[in-house]
């Protein structure tokens, strides 16, 4: 029998894996109505995660990686932006 952290475990990677997907599929659609419909869905399904993510680490089934300092976040972001041109 499953029990709730196996639920909220599967949940959570169910959709990681669907934003990877909306964002393909965005990403590869011609038409602007649906590629927008994709990026929304996508969005909520990152929502959806975060919240999971958030109340699954408030029982203790899920440990987030550390977070990064302000100086590391600096410099992937410069990477980052030097790389994609933005």
């Amino acid at each position: 029998m499953l029990k709730d952290r196996d639920i909220a475990s599967d949940c959570m990677e169910m959709h990681k894996h669907g934003a990877v997907d909306l964002t393909r599929m965005a990403l590869e659609c011609n038409n602007p109505q649906l590629r927008q419909t994709l990026i929304t869905m996508r969005n909520k399904c990152e929502q959806s995660q975060y919240e999971l993510a958030q109340m699954a680490a408030s029982k203790g089934w899920y440990v987030p990686s550390p977070g990064a300092d302000s100086n590391e976040i600096n410099q992937v972001s410069q990477s980052l932006s030097q790389i994609v041109g933005y």
